[in-house]
C-alpha cells in the first residue's frame, strides 16, 4: 500500500517521514477494529442459527432479488414519510458507495495526493465523491434533527424507548464520515496543482471549501486519518454491541428483506403464519407435545427468521407511532416487543450455544469446565420457558401480548420487513394450547365456537331466520341443499358469516346485500344452516387447532357445494372482513381454494356494468366519512371499491386524517372483539373521535365488527342526544347504496338472472380422482396379499393337522394297551368317594379350539415340559354337582358325588367387571387312578405374581372341569352371550348305573406366559373421526406401547362320564405344553371361538392423539413403555363331574406337539368337534370389562376453561393393577 501511494506521488514536498507513520498507525489500529467487528458478525450468525427451521424463505430467488432492489433503491417502505425517506436514502447510499471512498483513506494517509488507481482520476468518480459527501452530511444532519422529537414528547414520540446512546453514536460517526469525504477532497484541491483548483461540474462545493484551506500535504493526511479512524471506532464499538440494531440494520436489512415471508414482495399480512415445528406445519393429526414446539414458549422456539427480525430492528419507532394499543395508553409497543425479544435472545445465546448447565455447587460452566460469559451466567437464572409472564420472571408481560389487535400497522410501517404479528400469534398459541393461560372471556368464545359453531353460542337453526323473512317479503334467496342441489346454474355463494345472522346490526347489512344481488339479477345462493364460523377469532387468539377444525368442516361443505365448478370460478362474496381474510388467504393452505371478493367489490362491479343504477339520490346533500377495516384495507389492500361505491350513492366523501394504509383500528381485531378493554382508553373511542371530528353526517363501514365498535363509540360520545335518529349514523356501505336505488321507497323490479361471466361447469378434479384410484388399488393389493397369506396358512395348518393325527393315532394305540393291563389289576374306587380337589388357582390349558384369554406377560415355561396326562378309565360316579353359577368360581376341591356319571357342566360366564390380573402358570391335569404319571414341569412364574405349584389329584380323581376363563384385557370386544349356567349347588341328574361315555383326555397345560404377545399388541386406535358435537377426535397408537396383559387361559373341562379302559386309545392321551409364542399368537388370529386381536384391549392401549371430552379438543401424548393393567387371576378349577373307573390306566405317552396356535385358530370350528370337551363351550375369550380410570396414560391434553391444554407425559408410568376375580 505504501509503494502504491509512493508510486503515484508527483510532488516532492510531501513529508514522508510524517505521513508514512500516520499510514502505519491507521493500518495497525484497524486490525483490532476489524477483529472485533468480524467476531460480532459471526456471533450474530451463530445466534440466528439457534432458531427453528422456517418455511419457504428462499423460493423464487429472482423475484426476491427484484423486490430487494426495489425496496432498497426506491425506499418504498420509507416513502410514507417523504422527507425522512430522502434524507435516509442519501445516508444509505453514502454508506454503500461511500465505503469505496472510505477505504481510499488507507492510501491517502500514506500519500496525501494518492488515491485509487485508474478510477481515481475519472471525472465521474470525482462527481460521485462530491455527491456522497454532501448527501451524507446533509442527510445525517436532517435525521439528527428529526430524532429530537420536535413537537412530540414522551409516549407520542416514535423514538420513545429507543436506544438514544447508540443512535447518536452512529449518527456522529456518519457525520464525520461525510465531512471527511468533503474535507479530504477540498484539501487535495487546495494543496496539489494537479487538481487545477477543481472543476465546477465535479467539485462545485469542495472547490469553494478549498479556498479557505491552506496548502498542506500533512493536513490532507490528517483528514484522511480522521476519516479512517472514525470508521474504525465504529467497527470496534459496534462489534461489541450486537444489540445495537440502529447500527447492524445496515447489514441485516438486506437479508431480512430478501428472506421476507412472501417472495412477491407483499408484507407479512393477510394470513397468519401457520404453526410450525422443526420445519413442518403442525396439525391436530401430526402434533406431538413431547417433541414439537407448540407455539413459542421460549426464545429458542422462534424460527431463525424470527431471530433475524429481532437483530434487524432499527428502533425507528414507525410501528409504535401507528400502533392502536400504544396510542391508547396500553403497554404494547411493537418496537419495544421486538427489542425485548432481541435482548433476551442475545443474552440467552451463549447459554444455549455452550449448552451450559448449573452444577450443584453453583455457577454456570460448559461441558469442558470452561466458564461461560458472566452475562450468560446471570441470565441462566431466568427460566427460558417464562417467555411470557408477569413481573421480573418473564420477558413479555401478558398484558403486552393480549393488547394486540392484529391490525397490521406495525408490519405495514416497518422499513426492514419485521413480522410482528407472526411472533405475537406464536406466543399466544403457546399460552393457549400449552399452558391454557388466556383472558377469561376467551374461554366462553372457544367453547361457543367449538360446540355451537359461532362465537355467540346460538343455535344453528337461527341462520335461516333472515332467509325466511326475506322470502316472505318476496326476495328470492336460494339455499343450497334445499332450493338448489348444485351450482350448475349459480355463480356466487353468498357467505353470510356469524355476525350477519346473530348480530342485529349486521343482519341489516345481510338483508341489504341480498336485496341488491336479487335486484341486479345475480345468480347466487347461500348455505343456510350448513354454514359455520370461519375460525378467524380462534386463530388470532392462539387456538390454532380449533381454527383447523372449523376450517376443515367448512372446506368440506364448500367443496361439496362447488362440486363440478373449477377452482377459479368458485366465487364467494363476503360481508365480514374477517371471514373475507380467512377464506381468501388462510383456507388455501388447508386445501380450500376459492375466488373470494368483498361485497363492496361485487356491488361496485354491478354499478359499473349498469346492473344497479342509483335512480334517487337522497344522500347527495350529506357528507360521509369512511372507516377502513384493517382486515379489508391494510391486510388485503381493498381501498378503492368502497370509496367508489360511496360516490355512486351520491354522498360526498370526507376522509379522516388516518386513512387507507395508515388507517386506525376500531379495536375488534385479534379476537379483541370478545375481550374487555380495561387498560388505557378504548380504541374504538379514539377512532370514533376522529370520525366525528370530520363533521360527517354518517360513518360508512365495510365490516360488521367495525360497525359494532364504531356504533358503540358514537352512542358513547353522543349519549347526551336522546333522539337516536339525530345521532351520527353508522351504516354499512350496502345499506347506504340500497337507499340510493329505491324508487318511491321501493326496490326496482329485479333484472332477469344471468351470469356476470361465462360459466364453466362439469369440471373434474383429476388430482382427486388419481388419488382415490391409487388408494383403491393399494387397498385391493393389500386384500389380495391377505388372502394369499390366509390360504398359505390354511394349507400349512392342514398338513400339520394331518401329521398330528397320525402321531396321535400311534401314541393312542400304545396308551390303550397299557390301560387294558392296568384295568385288570387296579381296584375300583369305593362308592361315594369324593374327587380329589384340583390345584387351586392353577387351571389347565383349554382344549383344542377353545379360546384362551391372553395372559399377563411372564417368563416362558421350560421348553419341552409335558403336561401331566389325564386319568382315564375311572368308573362313573353318580351325583356329580353342576358347575357353579355365572360369575362365581367353583370352590377348589369340591367333592363330586360318587356313582353314576353326570352331564357336562354348563358354560359359566366370566366374573363381570373384574379386570384381568397377572396370569398364573397352569397346573397339570389330575393323573389317572392307581398309576399317577409324573407331574408336568411347572411354568416359569409370571411377572409380579408367584407361580402356583402343580398339585396332582389324589388317585382316582379325574381331571377337574375347567372353570370359566378370566376376563380379557380391558378394551376387548363385547363377549358372546353365554349359555345359562346351572343353579348353584344343584347336583346333576345321575345316569343309569353302569352307563358310561368315552372320556376325552385333558388338554395340555399351557405356560402362564402364553398369550402375552397378544396383550402386548394393542389394536390400533381409530383415525380421526367426528364426535356428536362436530368436534374431531384423533387417536393413534404408539409403537411398542404394551397393552393390558390378558387373563390366563381358561382351563379345559374334565369329561362328564367314565369311559372303558380301552376308549382312550382312539385319542392322544396328553400333548406337551405349547410354547408361549404359540399360545400368544393364537390370540391374534380371529376364529369362531376366539375374539379378534384387533378387538383386543383398545381402551387400555396408551394411544397418542386428540380426543374430545365435553366438546373440547384434547391432544394426548403416549406414555412410552407404560404397562397396562395386569390381568386378574383365573377362577379356580371346578370340581370333577365324576370319578373315573377304578381300574387305573398306564400313563399314556405324550402325543406329538401341537401345531402353532395361530394355525389352529384359522381352522374351522368343526375340526375341534373330534376332541370336544365342555371347556370348548366356555364363553369366547372372556371379553373384558371397562378399563379402570386409573389405567389412563398420565400424559396428554387436558381442558381448562374450554380450550386445549397440551401436557407432556411421564415416561414409564405404570397402569393400575387389575382386581382379582371373585
Amino acid at each position: 500500500m505504501y509503494l502504491l501511494a509512493a508510486g503515484q506521488a508527483t510532488s516532492t514536498d510531501i513529508p514522508w517521514n510524517v505521513t508514512v507513520p500516520l499510514g502505519i498507525i491507521g493500518a495497525l489500529l484497524s486490525i483490532p477494529a476489524w477483529i472485533f467487528f468480524i467476531r460480532g458478525a459471526l456471533q450474530i450468525f451463530k445466534t440466528i442459527r439457534l432458531g427453528q427451521p422456517a418455511l419457504k424463505r428462499t423460493d423464487n430467488p429472482g423475484a426476491r432479488l427484484g423486490n430487494l432492489i426495489k425496496e432498497i433503491l426506491g425506499h418504498t417502505k420509507m416513502a410514507k414519510k417523504p422527507g425522512v425517506a430522502i434524507a435516509h436514502w442519501f445516508v444509505m447510499v453514502g454508506f454503500l458507495l461511500g465505503s469505496l471512498v472510505w477505504f481510499e483513506a488507507y492510501i491517502q494517509t500514506f500519500n496525501p495526493e494518492g488515491g485509487w488507481p485508474i478510477i481515481g482520476d475519472w471525472a465521474v468518480y470525482h462527481f460521485v465523491d462530491e455527491i456522497l459527501g454532501i448527501g451524507t452530511t446533509l442527510g445525517i444532519i436532517a435525521l439528527i434533527i428529526i430524532r429530537q422529537n420536535i413537537g412530540d414528547k414522551e409516549r407520542k414520540a416514535r423514538f420513545y424507548g429507543s436506544n438514544a446512546k447508540a443512535a447518536y453514536f452512529v449518527e456522529i460517526v456518519v457525520l464525520l464520515e461525510g465531512l471527511g469525504m468533503m474535507f479530504v477532497k477540498a484539501g487535495k484541491i487546495a494543496t496539489f496543482a494537479s487538481y487545477e483548483g477543481g472543476h465546477a461540474a465535479t467539485d462545485f462545493l469542495t472547490m469553494q471549501i478549498a479556498k479557505i484551506l491552506p496548502e498542506s500535504p500533512l493536513m490532507v493526511s490528517i483528514f484522511a486519518l480522521i476519516k479512517l479512524l472514525s470508521g474504525m471506532v465504529w467497527l470496534f464499538i459496534v462489534g461489541q454491541n450486537i444489540t445495537w440494531g440502529v447500527a447492524w440494520h445496515r447489514f441485516m436489512a438486506f437479508f431480512n428483506i430478501f428472506l421476507k415471508r412472501n417472495s412477491d414482495g407483499r408484507n407479512a399480512l393477510g394470513a397468519a403464519k401457520p404453526m410450525t415445528s422443526q420445519g413442518r406445519i403442525l396439525t391436530m393429526e401430526n402434533a406431538d407435545p413431547d417433541t414439537d414446539n407448540i407455539g413459542a414458549g421460549s426464545i429458542e422456539d422462534f424460527t431463525w427468521k424470527g431471530w433475524m427480525d429481532f437483530t434487524s430492528c432499527t428502533e425507528c419507532g414507525r410501528c409504535q407511532e401507528q400502533c392502536p394499543a400504544w396510542n391508547t395508553e396500553k403497554p404494547l409497543s411493537p418496537k419495544k416487543l421486538i427489542m425485548d425479544l432481541r435482548d433476551h435472545a442475545v443474552s440467552s445465546a451463549p447459554y444455549l450455544l455452550e449448552k451450559a448447565s448449573a452444577p450443584a455447587g453453583g455457577g454456570l460452566f460448559t461441558g469442558d469446565a470452561t466458564e461461560v460469559d458472566p452475562a450468560a451466567e446471570a441470565h441462566a437464572d431466568m427460566p427460558l420457558l417464562q417467555l411470557v409472564a408477569e413481573g421480573e420472571m418473564g420477558v413479555i408481560d401478558p398484558d403486552v401480548l393480549w393488547s394486540c389487535t392484529n391490525c397490521g400497522a406495525c408490519v405495514e410501517q416497518c422499513p426492514v420487513d419485521i413480522e410482528h404479528i407472526d411472533h405475537i400469534v406464536d406466543m399466544r398459541r403457546y399460552k393457549v394450547l400449552a399452558e391454557s393461560e388466556f383472558p377469561t372471556e376467551l374461554g366462553g368464545l372457544f367453547k361457543n365456537m367449538e360446540t355451537k359453531g359461532n362465537p355467540w353460542g346460538q343455535n344453528n337453526s337461527q341462520r335461516s331466520d333472515w332467509i325466511e323473512k326475506a322470502k316472505a317479503d318476496g326476495i328470492e334467496v336460494p339455499v343450497f341443499g334445499e332450493d338448489i342441489e348444485n351450482f350448475d346454474d349459480t355463480e356466487y355463494l353468498f357467505w353470510v358469516g356469524c355476525a350477519g345472522v346473530y348480530d342485529d346490526n349486521a343482519t341489516k347489512t345481510t338483508r341489504a346485500v341480498a336485496e341488491l344481488l336479487y335486484t341486479a339479477g345475480v345468480k347466487f345462493a347461500v348455505l343456510g344452516e350448513n354454514e359455520g364460523c370461519t375460525g378467524d377469532s380462534a386463530r388470532r387468539a392462539g387456538n390454532e387447532f380449533l381454527f383447523q377444525m372449523l376450517a376443515e368442516q367448512n372446506i368440506e361443505i364448500l367443496d361439496n357445494a362447488f362440486e363440478g365448478v373449477p377452482p377459479k370460478q368458485r366465487k364467494i362474496v363476503v360481508t365480514c372482513a374477517h371471514c373475507f381474510n380467512s377464506l381468501r388467504n388462510e383456507y388455501p393452505e388447508m386445501g380450500g381454494n376459492y375466488e373470494v371478493i368483498h361485497h363492496t367489490q361485487l356491488l361496485n362491479k354491478l354499478v359499473q356494468k349498469g346492473y344497479l343504477e342509483p335512480v334517487n339520490t337522497p344522500n347527495s346533500s350529506r357528507t360521509v366519512t369512511y372507516h377502513d377495516p384493517c382486515f379489508l384495507g391494510r391486510h388485503n389492500k381493498v381501498f378503492d371499491a368502497p370509496r367508489e361505491l360511496i360516490g355512486a350513492s351520491g354522498a360526498e366523501l370526507t376522509e379522516m386524517p388516518r386513512n387507507r394504509n395508515t388507517g386506525f383500528c376500531c379495536g375488534a381485531g385479534g379476537a379483541r372483539m370478545w375481550m374487555e378493554e380495561d387498560l388505557g382508553s378504548r380504541i374504538n373511542l379514539n377512532r370514533t373521535d376522529e370520525a366525528l371530528a370530520t363533521g360527517a353526517d354518517a360513518i360508512a363501514i365495510g365490516c360488521p365488527f367495525c360497525k359494532t365498535m364504531i356504533n358503540d363509540g358514537v352512542n358513547n360520545r353522543q349519549a347526551d342526544i336522546e333522539d337516536k335518529s339525530e345521532r351520527t349514523q353508522v351504516l354499512d356501505i350496502a345499506q347506504m347504496f340500497r337507499e340510493s336505488i329505491l324508487v318511491d321507497g321501493e326496490l326496482p323490479a329485479p333484472r332477469s338472472p344471468e351470469f356476470l361471466a361465462a360459466p364453466e361447469r362439469g369440471w373434474v378434479d383429476e388430482e382427486k380422482l388419481a388419488r382415490e384410484e391409487a388408494e383403491r388399488k393399494a387397498a385391493e393389493e393389500e386384500k389380495r396379499r391377505a388372502e394369499e397369506e390366509k390360504k398359505r396358512k390354511a394349507e400349512a395348518k392342514a398338513a400339520e393337522d394331518k401329521k398330528k393325527k397320525e402321531a396321535a393315532a400311534a401314541a393312542g394305540g400304545a396308551a390303550a394297551a397299557g390301560a387294558a393291563g392296568a384295568a385288570a389289576t387296579a381296584p375300583g374306587a369305593p362308592g361315594g368317594a369324593p374327587a380329589a380337589p384340583a390345584a387351586p388357582g392353577a387351571p389347565a390349558a383349554p382344549a383344542a379350539g377353545a379360546p384362551a384369554a391372553p395372559a399377563a406377560p411372564s417368563a416362558p415355561a421350560a421348553p419341552g415340559a409335558p403336561a401331566a396326562p389325564a386319568a382315564p378309565g375311572a368308573p362313573s360316579a353318580p351325583g356329580a354337582p353342576a358347575a357353579p353359577s355365572a360369575g362365581a368360581p367353583a370352590a377348589p376341591g369340591a367333592p363330586a358325588a360318587p356313582g353314576a356319571s353326570a352331564p357336562a357342566a354348563p358354560k359359566a360366564p366370566a366374573a363381570p367387571g373384574a379386570p384381568a390380573a397377572p396370569g398364573a402358570p397352569a397346573a397339570p391335569a389330575a393323573p389317572s387312578a392307581g398309576a399317577p404319571s409324573a407331574p408336568a414341569a411347572p411354568a416359569a412364574p409370571s411377572a409380579g405374581a408367584p407361580s402356583a405349584p402343580a398339585a396332582p389329584a389324589a388317585p382316582g380323581a379325574p381331571g377337574a372341569p375347567g372353570a370359566p376363563g378370566a376376563p380379557a384385557a380391558p378394551g376387548a370386544s363385547a363377549p358372546a352371550a353365554p349359555k345359562a349356567p346351572a343353579a348353584p349347588g344343584a347336583p346333576g341328574a345321575p345316569a343309569a348305573p353302569g352307563a358310561s361315555a368315552p372320556a376325552a383326555p385333558a388338554a395340555p397345560a399351557a405356560p402362564a406366559s402364553e398369550g402375552s404377545a397378544a396383550a402386548e399388541k394393542p389394536a390400533a386406535a381409530p383415525a380421526a373421526e367426528k364426535t356428536e358435537s362436530g368436534a374431531i377426535k384423533l387417536g393413534s397408537t404408539t409403537p411398542g406401547a404394551p397393552g393390558a396383559p390378558g387373563a390366563p387361559a381358561a382351563p379345559a373341562a374334565a369329561p362328564a362320564a367314565a369311559a372303558p379302559a380301552a376308549a382312550p386309545a382312539a385319542e392322544p392321551a396328553e400333548a406337551p405344553a405349547a410354547p408361549a409364542t404359540e399360545q400368544s399368537e393364537q390370540a391374534e388370529a380371529p376364529t369362531e371361538a376366539t375374539a379378534p386381536a384387533a378387538e383386543a384391549p383398545q381402551a387400555a392401549a396408551p394411544a397418542s392423539g386428540a380426543t374430545e371430552e365435553g366438546g373440547v379438543i384434547k391432544l394426548a401424548a403416549s406414555t412410552p413403555g407404560a404397562p397396562g393393567a395386569p390381568g386378574a387371576p383365573a377362577a379356580p378349577a371346578a370340581p370333577a363331574a365324576a370319578p373315573q373307573a377304578a381300574a387305573p390306566a398306564a400313563p399314556a405317552e405324550p402325543a406329538a406337539p401341537q401345531a402353532p396356535a395361530e394355525e389352529q385358530a384359522e381352522a374351522p370350528a368343526e375340526e375341534a368337534g373330534a376332541e370336544e370337551t365342555p371347556a370348548e363351550e366356555a364363553p369366547k375369550a372372556a371379553e373384558a370389562p371397562a378399563t379402570p380410570a386409573a389405567d389412563k396414560p398420565t400424559g396428554g391434553a387436558t381442558t381448562e376453561g374450554g380450550v386445549i391444554k397440551l401436557t407432556r407425559n411421564t415416561p414409564g408410568a405404570p397402569g393400575a393393577p387389575g382386581a382379582p376375580n371373585a
